[in-house]
Order: C-alpha cells, then structure tokens, then sequence
C-alpha cells in the first residue's frame, strides 16, 4: 500500500511537468504530430534497453498480446486528443478538466465490469462536471473545438488506465514493481516501433528532436510510476493520487506565468486563479468521494 502511494506521488510530480514541457515544445513552433512521434521514439528507444533485461523467459502470451494491443490503442488516441488539446488552452485549465476522466471510468467499469455505482459515486461525478463549468470561469471560454478533444482524451485516457493495470497483472512476476516496469517498458517498446514509420512522411530534425527530451523522460518516469501504482492500488484508488497532479498544474502554472513565461501559461487574475485551484480541489474532492464511498471496482 505504501509503495502503491509512494508511486502515486511520484506520478502527480512527473506528469505536471510533462504537460508543461509539451506546453514548451508546441509553444515554439513544433508540430504537436511531430512531438508524438519524437518523444515515442525515444521513450521506444529506453524502453527497448530496459526490455532487453526481461525477455530471456519472458512469456509473450495471447493474454499480454491481447491487453498490450489495448494498451497501444487507447494511448496513442488518448494521447492525439490530447496534443489536439494543449496548443487551444493553457495546461493548468487542461490538467484540471483531464479529471472528467472519472467519469469515463465509470462508465467503463458499468458497461465492461458489471460494476454497480451507487448514490455516493453519482455525486462524485457531479463534482467533476461542476467542476469544468468553474474552470471554465477561469479564463477565456473554452472552444466546443477544445471541449470536444478533452472528453475524447478522457474516454481514451480512462481506456488506457484499464488496459494499463491489466498489462500490469499480465506479467510472469512476483514482485509488482518489477511487473510495472516490466509492463511499462514492453508498452513503450512497442509504441515505438508503432510510430517508427511517421518517418517516412517527416522529415527528421535534429534540433526538435532534442527539444523533445524534456517531455519524453518526465512522461516515461510519470508512466513507470503510474504502471506501479495501478499494479498495487488499482485504477480508481490510482486516480484519487492522480487527481493531486491538477493541483500541482495550478501551482506549477501559477510559477511559470509569475516568472514571466507567458508564451508557457498566461498570467491570470487572482480571480482567475482562485477559479481554477477551486476546481482543482473539486476533482480531487469528487475522486475521493467516489473511493471512500466503497467503490467496488478495481
């Protein structure tokens, strides 16, 4: 439970810093396609090396076939929506709106796992919509345009937490943090390879390759940690930690746009910014609500 928690933390710190970093690559002029292919190649690189390490007697099954299938589709269209999304809105509105997620785990669990939702996790979703109404108030209107990629995001992000602690099960070890990095390393393996061929259609660059980086690591340390605590706590315990990131995003936002950097994130009114860490603490309130009130799905 502890390196379950532990690893959350771990992953509400990484994934803010991510986000902005994506912020800083677009907000220069790179492509959001591009930065897909850039940073998954050289997470596909790193994750290769770490794999190298478990294939002798590593048992590639239909079950880790079928759920890293999964896990690779519902990534790469989670993560399309949401680059569609990063360049029309600032990434402490975005990081916080990615909350709606719950919901769509709800739904996924009802449909797929049979799960029985009761009256105390319908409030939780309540919480979460309420919430994107006040985020709204926090700055310029939110495009249909933008909204649209956002519940996208959620759909397939919500998806891939699923798919991703299924992968996680799936591994042939023991011990949990070695089957998270296990499960972490083979998903970014391949989704390297998926996207190896977009370099028949880009011209490779030098220079936006290594602009890149930043993004590539943080997201694939945010991933390592997400896989591990997925492993341990589930997805919807995982997610009352990752609801912390929205937090962090307000804060981490609030940094960059006072030091100047309002290319990154814009600065704000008070107002606006008391908008936004109100819905931050919404999300994290409705995530809390949804696992405290016995949620049986894991």
């Amino acid at each position: 439970m502890i390196t379950g928690i532990a690893a959350g933390i771990l992953t509400i710190i990484f994934q803010p810093l991510a986000y902005l970093f994506s912020r800083v690559y677009t907000m220069r002029g790179g492509p959001v396609l591009e930065l897909l292919v850039y940073s998954h190649i050289i997470m596909g690189v790193f994750s290769l090396a770490v794999m190298l390490f478990f294939l002798p007697g590593f048992d590639f099954n239909s079950a880790v076939c079928l759920r890293l299938t999964g896990c690779v589709l519902t990534f790469l269209a989670g993560q399309g929506c949401y680059f569609m999304t990063v360049k029309l809105m600032e990434p402490s509105r975005l990081t916080t709106l990615l909350g709606q997620k719950l919901i769509f785990l709800v739904l996924l669990n009802m449909i797929f796992f049979n799960a029985s939702v009761g009256f105390a996790h319908w409030i939780a979703v309540i919480l979460c919509v309420a919430a994107a109404f006040v985020m709204n108030q926090s700055g310029g209107r939110i495009s249909l345009k933008a909204l649209f990629a956002v519940m996208l995001s959620c759909l397939f992000l919500a998806g891939s937490d699923i798919m991703d602690m299924l992968l996680v099960k799936a591994m042939p070890y023991q011990d949990i943090i070695q089957s998270g990095i296990a499960a972490t390393a083979l998903c970014y393996s391949a989704l390297g390879l998926v996207v190896l061929p977009a370099f028949f259609f880009i011209k490779f660059d030098h220079k936006k390759a290594v602009l890149a980086i930043p993004y590539s690591i943080s997201w694939l340390l945010a991933m390592v940690t997400l896989f591990i605590c997925f492993g341990i706590l589930g997805t919807v315990f995982a997610n009352i930690l990752q609801s912390g990131r929205a937090l962090v995003q307000v804060i981490l936002g609030s940094c960059v746009a006072y030091f100047g950097f309002a290319s990154i994130e814009p600065k704000a009114l008070k107002r606006q910014w008391l908008c936004r860490l109100t819905a931050a603490v919404m999300i994290t309130a409705a995530v809390a609500v949804y696992v405290l009130s016995g949620d049986p799905v894991h």
